[in-house]
């Protein structure tokens, strides 16, 4: 089966930078089709500069497993490269699934990173379909909290 890309309604907004306190972003989206794993769900777009407060997202369907990898499309890994599952890695099926420093490639808030030169300057929070089956079609309702302030208190 080819892999898919689905795009949750709130993608289409522009990224939210004020500069003082937290910035909460929610959403809905659900695979349309039978889908597998490798897919891929384009979630929001978060800004360069951000700090990941928290993440957290909840799924849904009738398989006995369906596992979802939590992360950033691009402003994580060195040079400002992807990392799919530095929020969540394997998120379970009817589970309320919470970001872990531990998935965190700093063990320490996720911030997004991006080169001057980047003609978007944000990055996309995506979900990624890690394992287990997705041939029913599953829901996932998702909420990212990040702030633009700093610097970290001492």
């Amino acid at each position: 089966m080819a892999l898919a890309t689905y795009t949750c309604t709130t993608f289409a907004n522009q990224p939210k930078a004020e500069h003082v306190g937290n910035q909460a972003v929610s959403g809905f989206v659900q695979w349309t089709a039978a889908g597998s794993v490798g897919d891929i769900l384009f979630c929001c777009k978060v800004p360069h500069g951000a700090k990941i407060v928290d993440f957290m997202e909840y799924h849904s369907n009738g398989q006995t497993a369906a596992a979802i990898d939590w992360g950033f499309n691009k402003g994580i890994a060195a040079g400002g490269g992807a990392n799919a599952s530095c929020l969540i890695s394997g998120g379970a099926v009817a589970t309320m699934n919470r970001m872990s420093f531990a998935a965190s490639p700093s063990n320490g808030p996720v911030v997004i990173s991006l080169s001057d030169l980047d003609p978007v300057r944000y990055a996309v929070l995506i979900g990624k379909a890690a394992s287990g089956t997705f041939t029913i079609t599953v829901s996932v309702a998702w909420t990212l909290i990040y702030r633009m302030d700093g610097p970290e208190p001492v």
